[in-house]
């Protein structure tokens, strides 16, 4: 075996939360980097056919709060197969389709991870033992609190017990002053909630068994090991007894967006224009993300609830990008990204799609109806330039494209397709928005609109080609009858028929508004079997179908088609589909068609 499967990036194959039908809600960098495409929509196609009997009984025996494990043969990106470790929990989901919580590893290489982090491990010892700082964890499964310290390789535990039997314990025995109550029953509140950053400066006693009081500073974090599992982890240091407050490096201070924890704007685009002034041929990725809707998070639940979701965000960020690149706040729900040394573009969209759909799910359990979603526009040294500015113009803009297609998504610039940025005669303005496209499409809607009402009526299949030709896809297909036969189509889609719509509860899948939308055709697979066999073999890679209804009774559909490619659909454009969808049912039956 290749002395590149032992390397650290591969010692652990990922993490990912699945479906029942194995189809992928969000995963981590190591499971996108490690699986690559295969993994974008279901882990299905990775599994060995001999082993997923045997991860279906994993899956089947999996209980809340419990791991199932099993080892099977899954394929990486490179095309072979490794023997992988999976571990399997279900996550409680009421009322929704239950979730898998799935961790896997590359077994030939576990020897190697307890090795190397276990020497890791006696070296951050070594230096935590030089510290007189303590530091505290609060187990939200076990309800404990532990305060210890490190003396070399030893752990010294000082507290070990429940959150809420310290507590009482601490305030009747006099180790906190009666001043300082309230403070320290905050402290404890915060602790048991887990809310995301807390500090509390106060006088007690507690570090020394009640016998000397001392001003101690408790900060702390609740650390996320993945959406559903969390810890809360902090230090308790002694501050100085005149100014009331820790020594602080100012060096850090100054260059740290203290929100955020991640670096300032001042520090991050520092460190960016370094990088690329080395002029080295390294690849360089420069991805600006925005929080979508952010002033609306901030009016519906308050401004509070804003900082923590700036703080989730930047913890998902580092979380994901590790050591490959580092990170800064650039406005007040802009990120700037520097990601160096990625292999290609399908270990960069890795990246970016552990951090879209991390924070996607990161509030899921919050509130009803509420989900966090970013939008990132990603630009490449020295393939798009070499010059900071223009490389940040080019990430701006393929960010004001995600946004405009419907945000939740990441756009990697490309001049073919995206155009040269627009900017002033001194380079310091660009001019991302270019309504050129999008006012055609929109004047011809209402071009289609105004010729009905004035009773010009088109030719179906005349109208099926300019529709085609003005959103540029490949075909469209309307399918009637009890068989679904083909009744029209403006491409060269092979589709034959579309019975598939009355198997499985297909129609099930479609909106209020008549609509469904197929990114990519790989997301029915493992869901519908029977529809992903028959737009599998008629090379169709993508769909918005509009349901052709009267009276609740269905009467057909209609097929927007890309063939042999996929895209990720606009949002303006579906809206336009629903449009069209329901002129071109109406023609069809003023004229008998259905």
């Amino acid at each position: 075996m290749g002395r590149e499967i032992l390397s650290e990036k591969l010692y652990s194959a990922g993490h990912a939360v699945v479906d029942r039908s194995f189809h992928t809600q969000r995963g981590d960098e190591a499971f996108f980097t490690f699986f690559g495409n295969d993994v974008t929509y279901s882990i299905r196609r990775t599994i060995c056919d001999e082993d997923y009997p045997r991860m279906l009984e994993c899956v089947e025996k999996a209980a809340a709060g419990e791991f199932h494990r099993t080892v099977i043969r899954m394929k990486s990106v490179s095309g072979e197969y490794h023997w992988i470790l999976a571990s399997v929990r279900l996550l409680i989901s009421e009322g929704a389709e239950p979730l898998y919580s799935m961790t896997f590893s590359h077994i030939l290489s576990l020897e190697a991870l307890a090795y190397t982090r276990e020497n890791r491990l006696s070296e951050y010892r070594h230096v935590l033992s030089l510290m007189s700082d303590l530091a505290f964890e609060y187990s939200f499964e076990t309800k404990h609190i532990r305060i210890y310290m490190f003396d070399c390789f030893r752990e010294i535990v000082l507290v070990d017990e429940e959150l809420e039997v310290w507590r009482k314990n601490t305030i009747e025995s006099g180790c906190v002053m009666t001043r300082y109550t309230e403070m320290f029953n905050s402290l404890c509140r915060d602790i048991r909630s887990g809310v995301y950053r807390f500090d509390y400066e106060f006088e007690t006693s507690v570090l020394t068994g009640g016998k000397t009081r001392e001003m101690c500073l408790f900060r702390g974090i609740t650390r996320y090991y993945a959406p559903e599992v969390r810890k809360v982890s902090g230090i308790i240091s002694v501050v100085n007894s005149r100014s009331k407050t820790k020594d602080i490096n100012l060096a850090i201070e100054a260059n740290r967006d203290q929100l955020s924890g991640l670096l300032s704007k001042r520090a991050v685009t520092a460190f960016a224009k370094e990088l690329l002034s080395r002029g080295s041929g390294s690849i360089v990725n420069l991805v600006l993300l925005d929080i979508d809707n952010f002033t609306d998070i901030n009016n519906s639940y308050g401004h509070l609830f804003g900082d923590e979701v700036i703080y989730t965000v930047a913890r998902i960020i580092k979380a994901e990008i590790g050591s490959r690149g580092i990170a800064g706040r650039i406005s007040g729900s802009g990120f700037l990204i520097i990601l160096e040394d990625t292999r290609d573009e399908e270990d960069l969209r890795g990246i970016l799609r552990a951090i879209r759909t991390n924070t996607e799910f990161a509030f899921a359990d919050r509130f009803r109806n509420f989900r966090l979603t970013c939008s990132m526009g990603v630009s490449t040294y020295p393939v798009d330039s070499r010059s900071y500015d223009e490389l940040f113009m080019q990430a701006d803009k393929a960010l004001y494209i995600a946004r405009e297609k419907g945000k939740n998504r990441y756009v990697i610039y490309d001049i073919e397709k995206h155009g040269p940025v627009e900017k002033d005669i001194e380079n310091k303005i660009v001019f991302l928005s270019s309504k050129g496209k999008a006012s055609e499409k929109l004047s011809f809607v209402s071009g289609l609109a105004e010729n009905l009402v004035m009773g010009k009526i088109p030719d179906i299949s005349v109208l099926l080609e300019q529709v085609r030709s003005q959103f540029g896809i490949d075909d469209i297909c309307v399918f009637a009858g009890g068989d679904m036969g083909l009744l029209l189509s403006c491409g060269n889609a092979a589709s034959k028929n579309a019975s598939y719509l009355f198997e499985n509860g297909y129609t099930n899948r479609f909106s209020g508004d008549g609509l469904f939308v197929i990114d990519n055709v790989n997301e029915l697979e493992g869901r519908d079997d029977n529809a992903f066999a028959q737009l599998t073999s008629q090379n169709i890679g993508g769909a918005v179908q509009y349901l052709m209804t009267e009276d609740s009774m269905i009467k057909g559909v209609i097929s927007f088609c890309y063939i042999g490619r996929f895209n990720k659909w606009s949002v303006s454009d579906i809206n336009y589909y629903a449009v069209i969808g329901r002129i071109i049912t109406a023609l069809l039956k003023k004229q008998a068609y259905i």
